[in-house]
């Protein structure tokens, strides 16, 4: 079993290309929220990651990021079975950036901009 779960998660994904039309907006929520910091938590541990999710936000994306999982991860729902078990900010900064895209895109409902609601509000607007 530990064998397994070595294997699960020793891959390393490969580069998350960011559609064109989210990049300027997935830079200003990235700073906004963990000056880029892909193992950041915020004072309360509620948030973590990158963009600040919460755990609940985060094991949902799981389900909406497995087609993408599934091009790259010979096991991808081991895989996302193991990223339900880990805190986002130990997630691999590319995962985290396929979560936040599925995000963006409403998770399933795949309507550019639908979940930009998860990012509003921090320091500054972005």
């Amino acid at each position: 079993m530990i064998e397994l779960l070595f294997m699960v998660h020793d891959v390393e994904p490969p580069r998350y290309e960011i559609p064109a039309v989210y990049r300027q907006y997935e830079r200003c929520v990235a700073k906004r929220e963990s000056e880029f910091r892909p193992h950041a938590v915020n004072p309360t541990g509620k948030y973590r990651g990158m963009y600040q999710f919460d755990d609940e936000l985060a094991d949902g994306t799981t389900w909406h990021i497995t087609d993408w999982l599934r091009t790259w991860h010979p096991k991808p729902k081991q895989y996302a079975a193991w990223l339900r078990k880990t805190p986002m900010n130990h997630w691999p900064v590319q995962v985290q950036t396929a979560a936040f895209v599925a995000v963006l895109d409403g998770h399933d409902r795949d309507t550019r901009w639908y979940g930009k609601d998860h990012f509003a509000g921090g320091r500054w607007t972005c």
